[in-house]
């Protein structure tokens, strides 16, 4: 899992954990104890990637889900061996590389369906980074830029 401490990654990697899937995910060094808090094995970003991953996961990679979309693919397909098991909703580089590329959710209620006991059961969850008074929308969005949230910014109105 490519960005597996984003906003996709984190309930990505939580629902597969819940089903019992091995998660190697990929984020900086700042977000390894995170990961490693929900479940998922971190390996750092960046050159020799696909080495830190084979170390991590000597039986291989089944799949890749790229939430990313910093130029993962090449690697990704080498370690999945095959460019039909990895999907991209992030990289618009997809189809050079012979991968699926989503961009458009599909119906929710089955998703709700499925995921909705396991939020119950508390084995998803979705945390909170930081709360921002709705005056301060850009002050938000500039914290939200640096790319290393640990959960969702909330705005609040004040009501």
């Amino acid at each position: 899992m490519h960005a597996a401490a984003g906003g996709v990654g984190l309930i990505t990697t939580q629902l597969a954990r819940a089903w019992g899937v091995t998660v190697i995910g990929t984020a900086s060094e700042t977000n390894h104890a995170f990961l490693r808090e929900i479940g998922a094995t971190p390996v750092t970003y960046g050159e020799g990637l696909a080495d830190r991953v084979r170390s991590a996961a000597p039986q291989g990679i089944d799949a890749v889900l790229d939430a990313s979309g910093r130029g993962v693919l090449p690697d990704s397909i080498a370690l999945t061996a095959d460019p039909e098991k990895v999907l991209t909703i992030a990289d618009p580089a997809a189809a050079e590389h012979g991968v699926r590329f989503s961009g458009r959710p599909g119906p929710a209620g089955p998703a709700l369906e499925a995921v909705l006991p396991l939020i119950e059961q508390g084995k998803i969850h979705m945390p909170i980074d930081s709360v921002h008074p709705l005056q301060k929308a850009a002050e938000a969005h500039r914290h939200s830029q640096n790319g290393h949230l640990q959960g969702k910014i909330i705005l609040t109105t004040g009501q």
